[in-house]
């Protein structure tokens, strides 16, 4: 399901990308969206939606077209890979560590705590700009991304044991220039912000420009 996001486009920005994209081939939709921009509030957040879709998508397109796999892009997506893994790491400490404390509880017959769940989600902090580029484009694809395509939620009734290794993808052609993700493959969400279009909007030059801060864990303790 698209998220709606209730933000006139900048019409500017569209037309700026628009005079060079693709050799100008769609030199004149912007103007023809103008002209197509519905009178009715809810069918304006619609059409605002379908007109931000179709730019990030053909941002996506012409961005990785000219995107190099240069050995430092590599070294930046390596980073960011190593950092999911940290927080998956954290993720597996942190379950220990409450069932560890629970069992202590119960075991005190404090049996109230007997039955609990935790959960925890790898997500983007709060500050999701990305480094050089415009604070509306940051933001629409912020808001597009299916984040619960991405982030796999888990649960401390699940084996949650390196989990990981368990969520590695097979590396893609341009992953196999990396040593690295040949021998241990890439996390599920490093791949799924890369590759995974029906769940990103993001292009390969955005992700190598995420700064590993910007990935957190958040949990969610329930009894």
């Amino acid at each position: 399901m698209t998220r709606i996001l209730s933000r006139p486009p900048r019409w500017d920005i569209l037309e700026k990308f628009y005079r060079v994209f693709d050799k100008g081939r769609k030199r004149g939709c912007v103007e023809q969206w103008q002209k197509e921009m519905p009178k009715n509030l809810l069918e304006q957040e619609l059409f605002d939606t379908k007109i931000h879709i179709e730019f990030l998508t053909d941002r996506r397109e012409k961005l990785n077209k000219e995107f190099r796999w240069t050995f430092a892009n590599m070294k930046k997506l390596i980073t960011m890979d190593q950092r999911i893994r940290e927080l998956n790491n954290e993720i597996s400490r942190t379950f220990n560590a409450t069932k560890k404390d629970i069992a202590g509880l119960v075991a005190q017959k404090h049996e109230w705590y007997k039955e609990y769940e935790l959960e925890a989600e790898i997500c983007p902090a709060n500050d999701w700009s990305i480094a050089g580029e415009h604070e509306y484009i940051s933001d629409l694809l912020f808001w597009y991304v299916n984040w619960d395509a991405i982030n796999i939620l888990a649960n401390t009734n699940e084996d949650h044991h390196e989990r990981h290794k368990a969520y590695n993808v097979p590396a893609w052609k341009q992953m196999m220039l990396i040593d690295k993700f040949v021998e241990d493959g890439v996390t599920w969400e490093l791949d799924a912000l890369l590759y995974d279009t029906d769940a990103s909007l993001y292009s390969f030059k955005d992700v190598v420009r995420f700064r590993p801060e910007q990935f957190e864990v958040r949990y969610k303790l329930s009894f």
